[in-house]
């Protein structure tokens, strides 16, 4: 469902008269607020968690020669919020994926005490190492002496519903009832309805443990495994 279908489906099961919404701009009274609940639901549910797999996505960067910092915005990654640092993979563009190796990842105060002095002063090499700068610029060490490809992952920034075609991004078609049983919470307390918050309630939890155990790392290898 995208963002107008999810506002619609709210006023369906909270039992509003004259129903709607046939857009998400420019409402005003209780379907405003239908509006609103949907889209704060659909934030809320993306920070519930730190480690949903549907927040992940992958990289792909090539260095330059002589170049130590990199932006992921250079790269045109628009959503991304924290580097995996864990994930981060190498290899020498011109010799392809047989050359790939792990960087390791080094904290900022590390890198400092270490390699700060005098950095310019070293020879251009393969990177062995990175670390995060305070605005997540990712610096190698050392600088590379040539291109390199860099693979990854990275945590993206929350979707915020705008439009009315917008969909939830990457969760999966089977959960975007929950954005709609998370908006009917806000709905049932606003309005002082126990029977719509009750109800929503307990749809709520039984979607959000399916979700869980399909959308977080710690369940999802278990969940693949039976399936």
């Amino acid at each position: 469902m995208n963002y107008l279908a999810l506002c619609q489906r709210v006023v369906q099961e909270a039992g509003i008269t004259g129903g709607g919404p046939t857009t998400v701009e420019n409402q005003s009274g209780q379907l405003a607020k239908v509006v609103g609940w949907v889209q704060q639901a659909w934030t809320d549910i993306q920070l519930m968690r730190d480690n949903w797999n549907f927040m992940q996505e992958e990289f792909t960067f090539n260095t330059v020669a002589a170049t130590r910092d990199y932006l992921a915005a250079d790269y045109s990654i628009t959503d991304m919020k924290l580097w995996d640092t864990g994930s981060f993979l190498i290899y020498e563009t011109a010799l392809g994926e047989s050359d790939q190796n792990e960087l390791r990842y080094k904290t900022y105060g590390r890198w400092r005490d270490e390699h700060r002095n005098r950095m310019n002063d070293r020879p251009d090499e393969r990177p062995q190492l990175f670390t995060l700068m305070s605005n997540n610029k990712v610096r190698f060490e050392p600088r590379p002496d040539k291109e390199y490809t860099i693979d990854g992952d990275y945590k993206r920034s929350s979707q915020e519903f705008t439009a009315n075609t917008d969909v939830p991004t990457n969760l999966p078609d089977d959960f975007h009832m929950i954005i709609v049983w998370q908006a009917l919470k806000y709905c049932g307390f606003y309005e002082d309805a126990p029977d719509v918050l009750d109800e929503a309630e307990t749809n709520f939890d039984n979607l959000l443990l399916r979700l869980e155990i399909e959308q977080l790392p710690e369940f999802s290898e278990d969940y693949k495994a039976l399936a």
